[in-house]
């Protein structure tokens, strides 16, 4: 099995095709944290955030199954007025003011799926316009990270397989994403592009990454929406359904519909159905401006049948709840 395993996940370089988005990793909260999927999101609610996120997946097949993790932190620059300074030598300095429009941000992230390792770093700008009760955003990333084949988790049974030669090597790939996003007090919706170079995998020696002129990082798409309301005459009850829609260069299509339930924005539990065939658990909690939010998936398809699940924890801390803080953006 745990053979197995190993040339499968190698085939899967070779032909991302035979399983959708495991170039990058998959994220089952979200909304949780959705710098990670759309860089327009930096600064969006107005407050500084850092996250930490830890995923295991399929847990009980083999030892090294896909495991990923991250540390990211956005900010909002500060609405601040014009000033003039005094400079060195009696000169005055104009300062100018911001507008309280440019959001920032970062990610640094460890992923492992099998032999393949990717540990990187990623770097956001976000412009934001208020329209009206409404917001609209954009944001750029740029990152760059190692693309590494374990010589530890890598075994390939033929000694003529064209990826022996790769074993072990290692290659740094430069990157980028882009993205937007629309919010009203009750709904949002944002659309962003990741992997936006399509790089080659170049590893090796020249005449090694020549056979790897055809491994190529393709572009992957994300759609996510949510919608907030509450029950009548429960001010503190709201139920939140939202959705993400992951795709690629090749139109195969992963979706993930999710129902949560809130109490008074302090705890709240729910269930995610994915269209590979998971279902999801989602449970979380706020004491005061810490967040801590769990889920659980279980498969009925494929690997996953095989598997005694997978794993998702998220933490996450949250500054400025007074002049920073849009209220009417809050969604957690």
């Amino acid at each position: 099995m745990k053979t197995l395993y190993r040339i499968f996940a190698l085939i899967c370089i070779i032909n991302p095709s035979l399983i959708l988005a495991q170039q990058l990793p998959r994220y089952s909260q979200y909304i949780m944290n959705e710098f990670l999927i759309n860089p327009s999101v930096a600064g969006a609610d107005g407050r500084t955030s850092l996250n930490l996120s830890a995923r295991k997946e399929w847990i009980g097949f083999v030892t090294n199954t896909p495991e990923t993790y991250s540390f990211s932190a956005q900010t909002r620059v500060l609405k601040s007025r014009s000033s003039i300074k005094s400079g060195l030598f009696g000169s005055n300095i104009f300062k100018g003011g911001s507008k309280g429009r440019v959001g920032l941000g970062f990610n640094l992230y460890n992923d492992n799926n099998a032999a393949i390792h990717r540990t990187g770093a990623q770097f956001t700008y976000a412009y934001h316009i208020i329209i009206r009760n409404s917001q609209l955003s954009f944001g750029l990333a740029g990152s760059f990270y190692q693309f590494r084949i374990s010589r530890e988790d890598a075994r390939l049974k033929d000694p003529d397989d064209r990826l022996n030669g790769l074993i072990g090597k290692a290659t740094v790939i430069p990157d980028a994403s882009f993205g937007a996003n629309f919010m009203t007090q009750k709904f949002h919706i944002g659309f962003s592009v990741a992997q936006l170079f399509q790089s080659s995998l170049k590893i090796g020696s020249r005449d090694e990454f020549i056979a790897t002129n055809d491994i190529r990082l393709k572009r992957h798409y994300f759609i996510i929406g949510s919608y907030r309301e509450k029950f009548p005459g429960k001010p503190k009850w709201e139920y939140v359904p939202s959705f993400i829609l992951r795709t690629n260069e090749k139109l195969q299509i992963l979706s993930d519909i999710t129902m949560k339930l809130f109490y008074d924005r302090t705890y709240w539990f729910g269930f995610s159905y994915r269209t590979s065939g998971d279902a999801i658990a989602l449970v979380g909690l706020k004491f005061n401006n810490l967040y801590f939010a769990y889920s659980f998936d279980y498969g009925f398809n494929g690997i996953t049948k095989f598997t005694k699940g997978s794993h998702e924890i998220c933490l996450a801390v949250k500054f400025g709840d007074t002049a920073r803080r849009y209220r009417w953006l809050e969604r957690y």
